[in-house]
Parts: structure tokens; C-alpha cells; sequence
């Protein structure tokens, strides 16, 4: 079966987190997209057309920027199906850690991460910051 292209990224916000950058060890890796700013269309922030030939443990860190008081939703996509959409309200993240939110994602699969301002037409600067683990064969 072939693998789903994610979302075209704007051009006027390019993409560069494309590819997991593995560690020396090659048992985990990392992809930062740095801020990306989001209006009220739905922006990709990550974009990996193909995470590898080994299943992935991954660790997404959201990244909000406060102020303006607008609410964003992020959804995390696997093959182009949306495995994971949460709602985060200004008044309630501004100044507040927010966890990682881990997910198993199989070989061989695409991931994508987009934010969107649900409040209006305003942008604000969004982003992702993940690490995860190469899963082992037993």
C-alpha cells in the first residue's frame, strides 16, 4: 500500500521538519519545527512522509505562543487520519507546562502535525518540539 502525502505546507510558512533526525546511538531521534505561524487555516508545523522500517515510540511537546487570547487545535495525523485533535484554550494554557502526549506509530507511515486558530483570522506562532524511540524486534 502506498504511502499517503501529508498536507502540502503553505508557502508562505515552509515546512523544513521533514525527516526524524536519529541520535548518534540510532535508538531515538528528534524534530523540532521551530514557530510556524497558524491562522484560522489549518497549518502544518511537521510533515515526515515516512517515519522508517521500524516502529516508533513518539513524544510530541506542543509549542504556544501566549497573548492575543485565541484558542488553537492541534491534530496529529498517521496516514493522513487524524489518531489524535486537541483544543487548547488561551485563557487556560498561557503560562502552563503542557505534557507530552505520546503515541505508537507503526513503520513505514507518514506523521503530520498542524495547528489552526479556531477563533479567528489572526496568527499566532505555534510549533512542535518531539523526541521518541526506535521500538526493538524481540
Amino acid at each position: 500500500m502506498a504511502i499517503p502525502t501529508p498536507t502540502i505546507p503553505s508557502t508562505e510558512t515552509p515546512v523544513s521538519a521533514v525527516a526524524l533526525r536519529a541520535t548518534q546511538n540510532n535508538r531515538a531521534f528528534y524534530i523540532n519545527s521551530g514557530l510556524i505561524s497558524a491562522n484560522n487555516t489549518e497549518t502544518t508545523v511537521i510533515s515526515v512522509d515516512d517515519v522508517g522500517k521500524r516502529d516508533i515510540l513518539f513524544c510530541v511537546n506542543p509549542i504556544l505562543t501566549g497573548g492575543g487570547g485565541d484558542d488553537m487545535v492541534m491534530k496529529v495525523k498517521n496516514n493522513g487520519e487524524i489518531i489524535y485533535q486537541t483544543y487548547f484554550k488561551e485563557s487556560t494554557t498561557e503560562g502552563m507546562a503542557i505534557s507530552p502526549i505520546h503515541f505508537i506509530i507503526p513503520a513505514n507511515t507518514s506523521i503530520e502535525v498542524t495547528f489552526a486558530n479556531v477563533t479567528d483570522t489572526s496568527s499566532h506562532d505555534t510549533g512542535v518540539s518531539a523526541y521518541g524511540y526506535y521500538m526493538e524486534a524481540f
